[in-house]
């Protein structure tokens, strides 16, 4: 198996589109619905980067992701945020609190893809490598 994914996610529709692309291209995928089930996997569980919406019951995403920052054991997890937050400033205070990658929704398998190649430092010409068009 490849990298391990926690995506943290309210709508399922969301969490099951990316689960299906997510296995396609090797990851390992876990599920969290809202901000608390999502820290909760963390204590418990070792993951190599989170996709995480922002708008959640419970905790939302900013609240998860000063949570992460905050933890020794989780400060260094790459975090994407995925979320219809689509104000300059929603990306700015992501970046602030530590967001590795932001994206906004809609979004394309392609720039999910490219995020997850960006935060990894990966060659982004392997974009071509993988099937993304299905």
């Amino acid at each position: 198996m490849g990298k391990k994914v926690l995506v943290v996610d309210d709508e399922e529709v969301i969490r099951k589109f990316l689960r299906i692309h997510l296995d396609k291209w090797g990851y390992e995928v876990k599920e969290a619905g809202d901000g608390a089930e999502a820290l909760e996997q963390l204590g418990n569980e070792d993951f190599d980067f989170i996709l995480l919406d922002i708008i959640m019951p419970k905790k939302d995403g900013w609240q998860v992701l000063e949570e992460i920052r905050s933890n020794s054991k989780t400060k260094d997890i790459p975090v994407i945020i995925l979320t219809a937050k689509n104000e300059d400033s929603d990306m700015f205070r992501g970046y602030d609190l530590g967001a590795n990658y932001f994206i906004t929704k809609p979004f394309t398998k392609a720039q999910l893809f490219y995020g997850i190649q960006l935060i990894f430092g990966e060659d982004s010409d392997s974009i071509n490598q993988i099937n993304i068009s299905h």
